[in-house]
């Protein structure tokens, strides 16, 4: 097939407006949203800690930590400003002398605090005797949320914290 001048021009000016769309467009989506910048941002994106009895771990939005201490594996925690949250608890379990090494409290929740006021929980979902557990929600997040923190707490009782995460921006 045999292109003449403006054929070549149209052609090379197409296949720009793909490389600039493509280049353009793709840092948007990078994160798997739907074009929402918002959307991917972290609210919170940290290690879950298990919690010591006071003073060594704060109380967090008036929410004292557990009466006994807390051990965990890797565990983690991300809250998203759309209001995703995602959740992977493993080995959360109270430790020998104190406890058995099996973890004694069977459904939890992930609760958002923004400014030391504590928002809507998570609904609860199940650990397993090891202390392994995982969710994956929505709950709402507000708007502007200043020293976020996640407490993971017993779905029977919610005047404690088992483990926490403290809130990292990316």
């Amino acid at each position: 097939m045999h292109m003449t001048r403006s054929n070549r021009v149209v052609s090379t000016t197409a296949a720009a407006v793909v490389a600039m769309v493509t280049l353009t467009a793709a840092p948007a989506f990078a994160d798997g949203s739907s074009g929402d910048s918002s959307s991917g941002h972290s609210v919170v994106r940290a290690r879950l800690m298990g919690s010591t009895p006071a003073p060594v771990s704060p109380m967090i939005a008036d929410v004292k930590p557990g009466t006994v201490p807390w051990v965990n594996g890797p565990s983690n925690v991300r809250v998203r400003s759309d209001g995703r949250i995602t959740v992977k608890i493993r080995r959360l379990v109270v430790p020998p002398p104190v406890g058995t090494g099996v973890n004694p409290v069977l459904s939890v929740v992930a609760t958002l605090v923004c400014g030391n006021m504590v928002k809507i929980p998570t609904a609860p979902f199940d650990l397993s005797t090891a202390g392994n557990g995982s969710t994956s929600q929505m709950i709402s997040v507000p708007r502007d949320c200043e020293d976020p923190a996640v407490l993971i707490q017993p779905a029977g009782n919610r005047t404690v914290y088992i483990a926490s995460a403290m809130g990292e921006d990316d």
